[in-house]
């Protein structure tokens, strides 16, 4: 055979190989084996494989300077890389009675017990030296290996009256061919295994930041926004008990949304909660400081929306538009159905002047709440600012089909 065409053969060759490296990775078992966590029982299917993948090299090899050059060591010192000395013994001479029984019998013994070899010693050192088996040292260490097996193959050339001298190129072009077969099998399982646990580790790190920013939101309506509505309803209590009885029923409420609600919740929930808040926060300024108006659309009312999607919006209203005024002040929210997609609007106004100088807040509690929508969206849902004559509306649009009730926090 040409120099060159062996050349394409053993590419095409190791094209295949590095496909069967993909494919390990996708059965668990191998998988679990190439990371190092394996059972017992999984060495079964290290043996099948590896044993699978020695007959395809054995029946995929050819005559080549009185010697038929063939791959099929690279399954069995797969076999004991990823199995260990006995699961590699075993597929040697598996993979070896079939290739002297039905390629070359006229290499029997020798080519058997090569093959054991091969196997035991992969396992062996794999063992006892793993870290020949890391990163691209993997190819020297299946040089060695091979160059055993290929010892013993040369001295039953001579025994049998063949002159290994002459195959000698045939033999080098098989230990090359091997060793880079099994670096190329398992560096590139190695990668796409790599490439995945990034892959999960990214997503982990977005679902634990989604928790945080979460956290965080629930966290405000904790410790000092408790302290507050405290405070107010023991104003409240001698003043007005009946408005103070209200007052408890709207905290309850709202904690009880925070129980019940870890992930998602109705929009007509959201809203509920929402303004079981502003309740609160109305007896805290006075009845004449702010007034609450709802409109929703019957369509939308049991679209599912992500829990404390309304929180960070009224808060900023109150805080940045209603509180600053010394006038009557209006927060209206309103939902509309937009076909594929949901709008929602929280818009707040206030008559008269700031009360002192003028505030406009960092708009950091939006600026998380947009970082949190595109994260649960994918980039698809819009959160928009706009300023008015005598306020702020702030528009948030979203796809009625995602969904979010796996959120991770």
């Amino acid at each position: 055979m040409d120099l060159r065409l062996l050349i394409v053969e053993l590419f095409e060759k190791l094209s295949l190989i590095a496909t069967a490296g993909l494919l390990g990775v996708l059965v668990p078992p191998l998988r679990n084996r190439l990371l190092g966590v394996g059972r017992p029982r999984d060495i079964a299917v290290v043996v099948i494989f590896g044993l699978l993948f020695s007959l395809w090299g054995s029946t995929m090899g050819f005559q080549w300077l009185g010697h038929f050059l063939n791959l099929r060591a690279i399954g069995i010192m797969i076999a004991g890389i990823l199995g260990g000395p006995r699961a590699g013994a075993l597929t040697g001479l598996l993979g070896g009675g079939f290739y002297v029984m039905r390629v070359v019998p006229e290499e029997f013994p020798w080519a058997v017990v090569a093959s054991v070899l091969d196997g035991w010693l992969a396992g062996r050192m794999s063992v006892r030296r793993e870290q020949m088996f890391v990163g691209w040292r993997v190819l020297g260490a299946a040089a060695l290996v091979q160059l055993a097996g290929l010892m013993v193959t040369g001295a039953g050339m001579a025994f049998s009256g063949a002159n290994p001298i002459e195959a000698l190129p045939s033999l080098a072009a098989q230990l090359g061919g091997v060793a880079v077969g099994v670096a190329l099998f398992v560096n590139v399982a190695l990668v796409v295994i790599s490439r995945q646990e990034q892959a999960v580790a990214l997503v982990e790190a977005q679902a634990a930041a989604n928790a945080l920013s979460l956290t965080a939101l629930r966290s405000r309506l904790e410790p000092h926004f408790l302290f507050n509505t405290l405070n107010t309803l023991r104003a409240t209590i001698r003043r007005d008990p009946e408005q103070a009885r209200t007052l408890v029923s709207d905290l309850a409420d709202l904690y009880r949304y925070l129980l019940h609600h870890p992930h998602d919740a109705s929009l007509m929930n959201e809203v509920e909660h929402a303004c079981a808040y502003l309740a609160i926060e109305r007896a805290r300024l006075g009845d004449e400081r702010l007034a609450v108006q709802t409109s929703i659309d019957d369509s939308v009312r049991d679209i599912r929306v992500p829990a404390l999607l309304l929180q960070p919006i009224v808060e900023n209203a109150v805080k940045h538009g209603i509180a600053p005024k010394q006038g009557l002040g209006k927060i209206t929210i309103r939902a509309s159905d937009l076909g594929e997609r949901l709008r929602i609007e929280v818009e707040d106004e206030a008559d008269g002047p700031h009360r002192g100088s003028p505030t406009q807040g960092s708009g950091l509690a939006l600026q998380t709440l947009r970082k949190r929508l595109d994260q649960q969206y994918d980039g698809r849902a819009h959160l928009q600012l706009s300023s008015l004559e005598r306020g702020t509306l702030v528009t948030v649009e979203l796809p009625k089909d995602a969904d979010i009730s796996g959120e991770q926090v």
